[in-house]
């Protein structure tokens, strides 16, 4: 009896220790399993931090590349500390930011990154992952499972949590503090999913706009000055539009290659359509500084044909006295290579008449930004006037 007693303990014990092994190893499996998809994290936060790279004249890109730093430190050293667990995979940021540059990449015209905006009755600034098309459009990206984000808005989020219908109502109410060429922006949220169609639809009531990746929400260029009606017409687009280069003459070499550059752009994309349809139901104005520089250079350097142009536009366009005061938007730019008295005087004037200027000086619009001053434009290619050159070019057969 006893050895039997001895023989059933040491069964039990035997298979106490196979199973207290087979769990170890089920643990050691399940730990590498987890090591393997971290890594995987780590070396997607790697190329997230490459891939901006190509973005970092963008205002907040730096500040992304550390955060993206940040997570992939993170999950190293909980490797190293053998204290990683699942919920640092499934919970990283790095998923967002993944999905975050994918987004960037279908925009144009970005002007921020993780922007901050201030909004009465809160506390902290208002983030807003991507500001784009030179401030009109607010993006907000949501990598959260269409399940959780339904959830939340039925009101089945942990307390203290907002549901993405109290975000987007929230988004709509601080572009209406933070008008961009006279207007709100336009607030989308791009999600990573599909979501409920239920969701959708309160999300647009709200004024929301959806979008994903796989189908991107654009819009063109001209329609974002759409609800504009008032234009003002800048020096280098009064010449543009008079120019022989844009009047159908533009198979020319000339001697400028400054010339020769513009003929070919303009063969490859005729401004004078675009002009003419962007000036079209609008009221045009200049300030009597950009119309008396304007006549100026045409005195100078305009043959017959361009004087002739340049009589039927004007009649077109409205000159009115410059501003005496600078809007205060524009109050604190700096004087520069970039920005002179005159530049500054035009879009002043644009400014105090709500409208958007019409332009190709980007060199002022480019040394505004750096500043930290979005100027309502609409810009263009540069084209200079060219009848009087075509005497000592060559036509283009």
């Amino acid at each position: 009896l006893q050895q039997l007693i001895y023989l059933y303990l040491f069964i039990f014990f035997t298979s106490v220790k196979i199973a207290i092994f087979a769990a170890a190893m089920e643990k050691e499996i399940l730990f590498e399993d987890l090591v393997e998809r971290a890594n995987e994290k780590i070396e997607l936060g790697h190329e997230l931090i490459t891939q901006l790279e190509e973005y970092r004249q963008i205002n907040g890109v730096d500040k992304i590349q550390r955060k993206i730093s940040q997570e992939v430190k993170f999950l190293l050293k909980v490797i190293k500390n053998e204290t990683l667990k699942i919920n640092h995979v499934q919970c990283s940021n790095l998923t967002h930011y993944a999905f975050l540059v994918e987004i960037l990449k279908v925009q144009r015209d970005v002007v921020h990154l993780d922007c901050g905006f201030t909004v009465d009755g809160r506390s902290n600034p208002l983030r807003v992952d991507i500001v784009c098309e030179n401030g009109l459009k607010w993006i907000k990206a949501i990598a959260r499972n269409s399940k959780s984000l339904t959830d939340a808005a039925k009101g089945a989020a942990s307390y203290g949590a907002r549901s993405i219908l109290d975000q987007a109502q929230e988004f709509v109410d601080a572009s209406m503090q933070h008008l961009c060429m006279f207007k709100p922006p336009k607030v989308v949220f791009y999600f990573s999913q599909n979501i409920d169609n239920a969701l959708i639809v309160e999300l647009q009531e709200i004024g929301v706009e959806i979008a994903s990746i796989a189908e991107p929400f654009e819009c063109d260029e001209s329609a974002d000055i759409t609800n504009v009606s008032t234009l003002n017409i800048d020096i280098t687009t009064l010449l543009a539009y008079i120019s022989n280069v844009c009047n159908g003459n533009c198979n020319w070499i000339f001697r400028e290659g400054i010339l020769t550059e513009q003929a070919e752009k303009e063969r490859q994309a005729p401004l004078k359509p675009v002009l003419d349809n962007l000036f079209k139901d609008k009221r045009l104005i200049c300030c009597e500084t950009a119309y008396k520089s304007f006549e100026e250079i045409i005195s100078l350097l305009a043959g017959p044909l361009e004087h002739q142009r340049a009589k039927e536009l004007m009649q077109r366009v409205e000159v009115l006295p410059d501003v005496v005061e600078v809007p205060e938007e524009l109050s604190v730019i700096k004087f520069s290579g970039k920005i002179n008295q005159r530049s500054l005087k035009i879009f002043a004037f644009g400014m105090h008449m709500k409208a958007v200027t019409v332009t190709s000086n980007k060199a002022f619009i480019r040394s505004a930004k750096m500043q930290g001053i979005n100027v309502p434009v609409f810009t263009h290619q540069a084209r200079a006037l060219t009848e009087a050159k075509e005497a000592s070019g060559t036509p283009i057969q």
